[in-house]
């Protein structure tokens, strides 16, 4: 198991994930370089690009995903908390 379940993301990591495609690779890499699992590299991209009921207790979270969104400068999907 990765070693960085529960904590936080450190600056810049958000948006290091944004900045890829979502791909099985991608998601493989920055699985191993942030030290989390592929579930929890998922997510991000779940919660920056998918609507549904999964995100609805992470706001916190999600907020902070939308934050990098725009910072990274992404146009496209979700672009609030209650999207």
């Amino acid at each position: 198991m990765p070693g960085r379940t529960n904590k936080p993301y450190k600056d810049g990591e958000l948006e290091v994930i944004l900045s890829l495609a979502p791909t099985t690779e991608n998601i493989r890499w920055l699985s191993r370089l942030l030290e989390r699992s592929e579930e929890a590299i998922e997510i991000v991209y779940k919660i920056a690009f998918e609507h549904g009921p999964f995100a609805q207790a992470a706001t916190v979270q999600t907020r902070k995903i939308l934050e990098a969104k725009r910072r990274v400068g992404i146009r496209i999907g979700r672009r609030r908390v209650a999207d």
